[in-house]
C-alpha cells in the first residue's frame, strides 16, 4: 500500500466530472426537444388541414362557378335564338311591305301625282330600304358551342374548372350582346315599318279623298262608272286591305277616276246637244220618278229584239252594297235601255210614257223592297213594274198590260205606296 499522498483534487472539479446525472438533469435536457416536435407536428397537422380545406373550398367554388356559367350560357343562347327569330320575322314582314310600296312609288302614276302625301311616302320608303336590305340572322346552336374538353374528361382540378367557367362566361356574354343587338335592330326595323305604314295610309287616304271629290264634281257621270271607283275608294281607306294596295291598285284607281271624268264630259255634251233634246226630256222625266235611284240610259235601234214600230225597253238594277230595302238608294243604280221608237213616239200619246214609267218601276225594286218582296208581288218583276206604271195613271197597253196582263187593283195600290 502506498501511503504517499496523490495530487490535490478540487472538490468542484470532482463534482463536475464524477457526479452522476440526476433525473432532474435528464428531464431538463429532453423536454424542450419533445415539445418542439409536438409543436411542429401540430403545426403540420394544422397546415395540412388548412391546405386541404382551402383546396376543397376552392374546388367547390370553382365547381359552383362553372355550373352557374353553364346555365347562364344556355339561357343567353336561348335569348339569342328568340331574338334572332323575332328579328327575322320582323325583317320578312317589312321586306314584303317594302316590295309592295316600291311598286307604288316606282309607277308612272305616282311620279305624276301632285298630292302632298306622295313625298313623305317616298322618304319613308327610302329610310326603310336601308334596314330591309339586312341579311336574316342565323340563330346559334341550342347546345353550348365549343364545350371545354374537360367537360367529359372526368375529374377536373379547380384551375381547370375556373378556366372552363371563364370560357363559358365569355360565351354567355357574347350571346347576350348578340341578343341585345338583334333586339335593337328589330326595334329600329319596327319603328321604320310603322313610319312607312303610316305614310302609306296617309297617301292612299289622300288619294281616296281626291277620288271622292272627283265623283262629287261629276254629277252627270254614270253610276255604273262611279261604282268601281267607289269600291277602290273603300279599299284605299280600309286599313285591313292595305296588303292589296300596290302599283296595280294605284293604276286602277287613277284609271277609274279618269273614266268618271270622261263620263261627266260625255253626258254634259249630250245635255248641251240640241239633237238630244227629246232624249234628254225622256231621261229627265224618268229621273223625276226614280226618287234618288241613279239612272243611266242606253239608246239603240233595237232592244230585246224589237226595233222600228215597236216600243221596247229593258232595265238592269244593282244594289252595290247588298243591303236590300229602304235606305239603300245611294248604293242603287239602274241602266235603262230604250229603242229609238220610244224617242219617236214620245209626243204621240201615253204609251211611250207608260213604257218608260214601267222601266223606272224595275229600278225601284230595292228601294221598295218590302212591297216588292211582300205577299202582293213575291218579287214578280214584270207584275211589279206594270203595277208601278199604272199607279202613276198609265192604265194603257204601254204600261205592260199588253205584254204581261193587268195586275189586280190591290197590287196597283201596294205599288203606289212606294212613290
Amino acid at each position: 500500500m502506498n501511503d504517499e499522498p496523490g495530487p490535490a483534487v478540487n472538490d468542484d472539479d470532482a463534482d463536475e466530472v464524477t457526479a452522476a446525472p440526476t433525473a432532474t438533469t435528464t428531464e431538463k435536457k429532453r423536454h424542450p426537444r419533445l415539445r418542439r416536435r409536438i409543436i411542429i407536428g401540430a403545426i403540420a397537422v394544422v397546415l395540412a388541414a388548412g391546405l386541404g380545406g382551402g383546396y376543397w373550398a376552392w374546388n367547390a367554388s370553382a365547381q359552383s362557378r362553372e355550373t352557374a356559367a353553364a346555365t347562364s350560357v344556355q339561357t343567353q343562347l336561348q335569348a339569342q335564338i328568340d331574338a334572332a327569330h323575332a328579328f327575322n320575322a320582323r325583317l320578312s314582314a317589312v321586306q314584303g311591305v317594302t316590295t309592295r310600296i316600291h311598286s307604288v312609288v316606282e309607277s308612272s302614276d305616282f311620279a305624276a301625282d301632285a298630292l302632298a302625301e306622295a313625298a313623305p311616302l317616298g322618304a319613308a320608303l327610302s329610310a326603310m330600304d336601308a334596314l330591309a336590305k339586312a341579311a336574316p340572322a342565323d340563330p346559334p346552336a341550342t347546345t353550348t358551342p365549343n364545350e371545354p374538353a374537360g367537360e367529359t374528361a372526368g375529374y377536373r382540378w379547380p384551375w381547370q374548372l375556373t378556366s372552363d367557367a371563364e370560357h363559358l362566361e365569355s360565351q354567355a356574354a357574347a350571346a347576350e350582346r348578340a341578343a341585345a343587338d338583334l333586339r335593337t335592330a328589330a326595334a329600329q326595323t319596327a319603328d321604320a315599318g310603322r313610319t312607312l305604314a303610316s305614310a302609306e295610309a296617309a297617301y292612299f287616304a289622300a288619294l281616296a279623298a281626291h277620288a271622292n271629290a272627283t265623283i262629287t264634281d261629276s254629277p252627270l257621270s254614270n253610276r255604273s262608272i262611279q261604282a268601281p271607283l267607289t269600291e277602290l275608294i273603300d279599299e284605299a281607306q280600309n286599313p285591313s286591305m292595305s296588303a292589296s294596295r300596290d302599283g296595280t291598285f294605284l293604276t286602277s284607281m287613277v284609271d277609274a277616276e279618269a273614266r268618271v271624268r270622261d263620263s261627266q264630259a260625255t253626258n254634259q255634251a249630250h245635255l248641251n246637244d240640241p239633237a238630244w233634246s227629246v232624249r234628254n226630256e225622256i231621261e229627265s222625266y224618268a229621273r223625276s220618278l226614280s226618287d234618288g235611284v241613279a239612272l243611266e240610259f242606253v239608246w239603240a235601234p233595237e232592244v230585246a229584239g224589237y226595233g222600228e214600230d215597236w216600243l221596247s225597253g229593258t232595265t238592269q238594277t244593282w244594289d252595290t252594297n247588298g243591303s236590300n230595302g229602304p235606305g239603300s238608294v245611294e248604293y242603287t243604280y239602274a241602266i235603262i235601255s230604250l229603242n229609238y221608237s220610244v224617242e219617236e213616239a214620245w209626243n204621240d200619246g201615253p204609251d211611250a210614257r207608260a213604257l218608260v214609267t214601267h222601266e223606272v218601276g224595275h229600278s225601284q225594286m230595292y228601294r221598295c223592297w218590302p212591297q216588292y218582296s211582300g205577299p202582293s208581288f213575291s218579287r214578280n218583276d214584270e207584275t211589279w213594274a206594270t203595277a208601278w206604271s199604272i199607279s202613276y195613271g198609265f192604265d194603257v197597253p204601254g204600261s205592260g198590260i199588253e205584254a204581261y196582263g193587268r195586275p189586280t187593283d190591290d197590287q196597283i195600290s201596294v205599288a203606289g205606296q212606294c212613290h
